[in-house]
């Protein structure tokens, strides 16, 4: 029987750049803290802000993760940083003030992090951009459409304007040339006037 102190046990960190890096143990069982070392030898992060996470579980200091003598390789280990916040974090007061009493449920969570660290506000934001270019083209046709409709409507108003522009100077050169006649026929009454009323006086004076 193959003694198990002579086997090789691979354990996969995955670091903060995506690099993945390999660490070798003896022991088909390793702790939390050994995993620390080592990766403290290696990348020189301290200890106190490493933190381990395998799936979906979070690593204590006291942890073991296990693999079997058929498989010589241990889960994934993903390595983070830890966060400096308040006590409990901006999830845990969102989340306690929920409980309070004369409070409403709250639903916006834009605060809390995810499990790479990255606040949830970030990430979100960061799929509407996504889906706002994916929607570009259509943006650009319906703001081509309205523009063309724009135009039309002006050109209808500038029609609409013009007719009763034309309108209004006819209307204008029609009472000017009523005005004109009135004028000369109101001056050709006085000429006329002034000429007969010489001969009335001299036929008067005649008489007398």
């Amino acid at each position: 029987m193959e003694d198990t102190k002579s086997k090789t046990y691979n354990l996969f960190v995955t670091l903060l750049e995506g690099k993945t890096l390999t660490l070798k143990f003896t022991a088909p069982d390793v702790s939390a803290s050994s995993i620390k070392n080592r990766l403290l030898e290696i990348t020189k992060i301290p200890l106190h802000h490493q933190r381990l996470v395998t799936g979906t579980r979070q690593l204590k200091d006291d942890s073991v993760i296990s693999c079997s003598s058929d498989v010589p390789y241990f889960p994934t280990v993903h390595l983070l940083l830890r966060l400096v916040g308040g006590k409990g974090g901006f999830g845990s007061l969102l989340r306690g003030a929920a409980t309070k009493a004369g409070q409403k449920k709250t639903s916006n969570f834009d605060a809390c992090r995810d499990m790479s660290g990255r606040r949830l506000r970030h990430v979100n934001a960061e799929k509407k951009l996504e889906e706002w270019r994916a929607e570009e083209k259509e943006r650009r046709l319906e703001k081509n459409a309205e523009d063309f409709l724009k135009n039309l409507a002006k050109k209808g108003k500038k029609g609409t304007g013009d007719a009763e522009a034309e309108k209004y100077v006819a209307k204008y050169r029609a009472e000017s040339e009523r005005c004109v006649s009135e004028v000369l026929d109101s001056v050709k009454e006085a000429v006329s006037g002034k000429r007969k009323g010489p001969a009335k006086k001299a036929v008067a004076q005649s008489k007398g």
